[in-house]
């Protein structure tokens, strides 16, 4: 006896499956309506801020670059005499100026603009595979993040650094990992520092992929996976040993040594950065401390290392006209200041104990964020800028009414900085 469901269907259950397509469909449709005016509305910003900025002098740190690349095109030597990082950031500007024949400020500025770009394209792309659906929420977040936003068009090197970071974590979550580690390679290639990140990518396929598979006999077959990891410790090994240490110039400004200033400085600025966040997880921060008592402790404890360990002593923390040396002046200042200071600091670290990422492989960014920042004895906001653009990526979708006060307190802030850029000139 046949089944009377094989040639008559439900007719209800027809509908509601015409009624889901349609919806997916139109969620298709939105996703891509909304993608298609965040990057118009990208370019036109990018078009915009380059205007503005292209006419500025050289900028702190924007001078010994456009140096070192002028040095290259010149001379022909592969590494500038000034230069501290290798150059692969100097060498695909001079790559690039050559293309159009022109090495003025204004084409540097235009090129930095356009690897900024394509940083944020990366950005995007990362963060669809992440969360589809908040793709373009964190990318809004990101283009105009008040501390990344001068130097997506000066003359830097830290976002086109991030930029093969991305792509690293990238080809990791999409399983490449011999791609994934040429990318890091290239990172490397731009601030050598970046091993620690690279190392960080590597820990994050491992994890992805394989852990816990630790025997031999398993070990064997996915470490040829990691070939371009390893190359790129080997690589840096060999590097410092030709070079006599990991810093190429001004080697007395720039030693490897513990510091807690870039650790302290991070968390003290992303109480303030992400302030509507951290000021909606004050619920879940009072269940944390009340489940775990201890957490009291340990707070204390890390108060105590800010007094003791917090010093802003470095020659370039010097500098008046850079932001951020103000505010560590601040800071350093005496026993109240740290005192008052340490607040956003404790709740920065509290706030990031209650924070859901979308994967528990993601809560490898605070031990390897750790790493990176305690062996840089020159406090720079910079430094903390692939440690942010990670959290934006890994942690869960933000509620709208988060967002837009968030944005609204970010276009003050850039507006603030750009006024301060163009009368004083100061930088962040």
């Amino acid at each position: 006896m046949q089944n009377p469901g094989s040639h008559f269907s439900d007719p209800n259950l027809n509908d509601t499956a015409q009624a889901n397509s349609k919806q997916s469909l139109l969620k298709i449709i939105l996703s891509h309506r909304s993608t298609a005016f965040f990057f118009i509305a990208a370019v036109i910003i990018f078009v915009c801020g380059f205007i503005l900025i292209k006419t500025l002098p050289l900028l702190s740190d924007e001078v010994p670059h456009y140096e070192q690349i002028t040095e290259i095109v010149e001379t022909g030597k592969l590494i500038p005499n000034i230069c501290t990082n290798l150059p692969g950031y100097h060498w695909s500007m001079v790559l690039l100026s050559r293309l159009i024949h022109s090495q003025s400020i204004t084409t540097m500025r235009c090129l930095s603009s356009g690897l900024s770009f394509l940083c944020l394209a990366i950005f995007f792309l990362l963060a669809r595979i992440i969360d589809r659906d908040s793709a373009v929420q964190k990318s809004t977040l990101f283009l105009f993040f008040p501390a990344f936003f001068p130097f997506f068009f000066m003359i830097y090197t830290d976002l086109y650094s991030m930029l093969y970071l991305f792509l690293a974590v990238l080809c990791a979550l999409e399983k490449r990992p011999w791609l994934s580690g040429i990318c890091g390679i290239l990172s490397i290639l731009v601030r050598q520092n970046n091993i620690i990140w690279v190392a960080f990518v590597g820990t994050l396929i491992y994890f992805e992929n394989y852990y816990p598979q630790y025997r031999w006999k398993d070990v064997k077959l996915w470490m040829p996976k990691f070939l371009f990891f390893f190359l790129a410790l080997i690589l840096l090994i060999a590097f410092a040993v030709w070079n006599k240490g990991f810093v190429i110039g001004q080697r007395a400004s720039h030693p490897m040594s513990l510091s807690f200033g870039n650790f302290f400085f991070a968390l003290f600025l992303f109480f303030f950065l992400f302030l509507p966040y951290n000021l909606s997880n004050a619920r879940k921060i009072f269940q944390f401390l009340k489940q775990y008592k201890f957490a009291g402790l340990i707070l204390i404890q890390l108060f105590l290392i800010y007094l003791l360990f917090f010093k802003v002593n470095h020659p370039y923390n010097r500098f008046g006209r850079i932001l951020h040396n103000w505010i560590l002046w601040m800071m350093d200042a005496s026993f109240l200041n740290k005192a008052l200071t340490f607040l956003p600091i404790a709740y920065s670290v509290l706030s990031l104990c209650v924070t859901r990422f979308h994967r528990k492989s993601f809560y490898l960014i605070y031990p390897f964020s750790i790493l990176f920042l305690m062996v840089l004895p020159v406090i720079e906001v910079r430094y903390c800028f692939i440690s942010y653009a990670l959290f934006l990526l890994f942690k869960e979708k933000d509620p709208e009414e988060i967002i837009d006060r968030t944005l609204a307190i970010y276009f003050v802030v850039i507006g603030c900085l750009l006024y301060l850029m163009f009368n004083g000139p100061f930088l962040l």
